[in-house]
Order: C-alpha cells, then structure tokens, then sequence
C-alpha cells in the first residue's frame, strides 16, 4: 500500500546545520522524498513525525499537516497507487498541472509558489517568502480568494505600521505580496475590477549608511578586544569579510579557507548563469582564519547557533564592538562588504574589478565590461590596495581628495 509521511534525516543535515522535512513515500518497496519549504535547526526538535521545542512548532506543524493532506488528496485520486514505484508516484505527484489545482485560499497560492521556487533552487527567496507569508498568516488569516481585494492589502499594510516594522522590511512583504497577486491574476484563479494594490503605496526607504570610513575600519583593527569573546568573534568575522573582498555572511561559512585562495559562487545566486569568484587569501586574512577552521577546511566558531540565527548573534556581538569603538549609526556584518565597495572605489579600482569581488553580475552594464574579462590577478591587487588603504589612510588622501574633485567637475 502507497503511504506518504513526515521525516528529516538525522544524519544528513544541510550545509547550514539545519534539517529540511520531507514527505517520504513509500511504495512497493521502494521509497522517494518530496523536500518541503520547512527546516528545523536540530535534529532533537523532531520527534514522531511532529516539530517539538522550535520556536514556531505549531504553526511549523499546521504547515506539515497542509502538506500531507495536499499530497493524500492527490495521491487518492491516482487510480491503483500501488502498482506504482515511489519514484514514479514522486513524478505524478509533483506535476505542475497537479500541484496548481482550484486553490481556494491566497495563501494556498502562495504555500504552492514557495515549494515551486524553493525547488527551482532558489532556496533564499523561498526563505523570504515563507517569512512574508507568516507575518501575512498572523495579520490576516486564511483569505479566500474571492475576497484578497484592496482592503485585506491595506489593512495588512497598516497591520506592519502598528507592529513597528520600517519602511524598508514593508517594502519587501508587499512586493511579495504584490509579485504573488498578479501571479493569480495571470493564471486566472484571482479576478476583480480593481487591483488589490490600487490603493496602496509600496514604500521606497531612504538608502541606509551601512559603510564605515577607512579611519573606523583601522581602529576595528587596532582594538585589543581579547578581554572578550563575543568582541573579538565580532571583530574578527567583520575583518575576515573586509579581507575576502566583502564575501558575504552564508558564502564565508561554506567556502573552503584551507588552500591559498579561495573559489565559490555566490548562495543568493546559484541558481542564476554567473561566474564563480576566485580570490586569494591575503595575510591578514590568513591570521584570522587559522584560528577558526576546522579540519573540512571550513570556518568552526564554537557556537551552536547556525544559519541565520549564527548571523544575528554576530550583528548582535558588532553592536556591542560598534559601542566599544565609538562607531555610530548602522553597523552590521553587510557593513563590512559595503565599506569595502566604498573604499575600493575612492581609491578608483574600477567598477567591474569591484563587482567581481562582490559577486556582481556584469550583464547589462555596457559592452567593454561585459567582453572585459575580469582575472584573479586584478582582484588580489584591488583587495590589497583596499586594505592598505584602511591602514595607512594618510599615504591615499590627497589622490582620494583629487579624484573625488574630479568626478564632481565631472558632473557639473
């Protein structure tokens, strides 16, 4: 008999540490797995079937159950399920025209687009999603279909205001909202005379300062932090950034540190047709990754937390560095890629060396730099100058003051 269930595997966690829940099949002896959106960040917050002792087990479990019945439903309509393999009721199970039926809910829409994205690869976007779609869980419940008009859009609008959330975190739930509403415009399962967005504006923020100047980068250097572990991870994952050409957080905890250089593609991206990124490691960042990699050649920090919640104790324990030096504003571990950026182009390394050490696609930025190919070379050199640049400001200024007078006679 064909039977579908909940499972994780205990000795197989992502790259992250965490464990993503499947829905095992099992038929004629065989079985096949269906990854869903949801993860857990331990295998011990998992046991018979259900999500234990997780932040949002229940409403982590009410998902697992839509799920099940989801797939039960589709596979009791499979006439003599069992004279399939599971392999085979996998396929069917999953077929697109399959997994969009008569939704009845906008948020079933939206729970069916994130299994889509997440399983298209695009794994952080299906994070983000799923995120967006509690918080519209939690301000609306489940709304029909025949009602997801303009007031539910303005009311959850006005719900984020209430809730404190800025304009840049509306921004992005709403644009979510939005992308999925025209989608089911598009597929004809949402109809009505006048758009939801209509009456409501997506807020544009202000772009935030996230970058540091060269002095405040030298004094984070400077900093005898020792008297303090959570100081010196702070100082110490901050710098390993600025070294690396700005490698973002999730990129930096899967590279392998253990040769000269180091070679990977951006997480965000993956999916997406873009180069890898090869980059040498400079000294300075040599010292400080010879004090956390492990034996797989990646960086081990001694700490339980994992993924993004790893990341969030780090802006946490930056603050507490940011407070310690006498930094002020916005100060996060993004500040370290952004103030690379900055500095190397104060100090005119050209745009499409500097998109490189970012990860930045160069498509649709002019044909030199599209044909231009960008070499490791150009890039060990750019992050050398970069890091000299913070420590010895003074030798830079005068050329710094020169170009930046240039670009504004430039502009007028």
């Amino acid at each position: 008999m064909a039977t579908i269930r909940p499972i994780i595997f205990t000795s197989k966690p992502a790259k992250d540490g965490s464990h993503p829940i499947y829905i095992c099949i099992t038929s004629k002896n065989t079985r096949d797995y269906i990854m869903t959106p949801y993860r857990i960040d331990d295998a011990c917050q998992w046991m018979d079937g259900k999500v234990v002792a997780h932040r949002d087990a229940a409403m982590t479990n009410r998902r697992i159950a839509y799920e099940l019945k989801k797939y039960q439903e589709r596979l009791n309509d499979i006439d003599c399920a069992d004279c399939y393999t599971a392999k085979q009721l996998k396929t069917i199970l999953t077929q697109p025209d399959i997994i969009t039926p008569n939704v009845h809910t906008f948020n079933e829409f939206m729970r069916q687009s994130i299994e889509r994205i997440h399983a298209e690869g695009r794994v952080s976007y299906a994070s983000m999603m799923t995120d967006t779609l509690k918080m519209f869980d939690k301000a609306e419940g489940e709304i029909p279909m025949l009602v997801m008009n303009h007031h539910v859009v303005s009311h959850f609008d006005s719900w984020m205001k209430k809730q404190g959330h800025t304009d840049g975190g509306r921004q992005i739930r709403l644009c979510h909202i939005k992308a999925q509403v025209n989608e089911a415009i598009k597929r004809g399962l949402l109809k009505c005379k006048e758009h939801p967005f209509a009456y409501t504006k997506i807020p544009t923020p202000e772009p935030r300062e996230m970058d540091i100047t060269p002095d405040q980068i030298r004094r984070i250097m400077q900093r005898d932090v020792s008297h303090s572990k959570r100081l010196t991870l702070a100082k110490d994952m901050f710098l390993l950034s600025f070294y690396l050409g700005g490698i973002n957080f999730a990129d930096l905890m899967q590279v392998d540190l253990s040769g000269i250089g180091i070679s990977y593609k951006r997480q965000k991206i993956s999916s997406r047709a873009v180069n890898r990124i090869h980059i040498g490691i400079q000294p300075e960042a040599r010292t400080i990754i010879n004090r956390y990699i492990g034996d797989d050649g990646r960086l081990h920090l001694g700490y339980r937390y994992t993924g993004k919640n790893l990341q969030c104790y780090i802006n946490q324990c930056l603050k507490l560095l940011a407070k310690e030096i006498g930094i002020s504003g916005v100060f996060s571990f993004y500040s370290a890629r952004k103030s690379f950026a900055q500095m190397a182009n104060e100090i005119g390394v050209p745009d499409a060396v500097i998109d490189y050490c970012l990860g930045h696609s160069d498509r649709g930025r002019g044909v030199l730099r599209y044909y231009t190919k960008i070499r490791q070379k150009q890039a060990d050199i750019a992050i050398q100058r970069v890091i000299d640049y913070a420590i010895h400001p003074e030798v830079y200024k005068d050329y710094v003051d020169m170009r930046m007078n240039f670009m504004m006679m430039m502009t007028t």
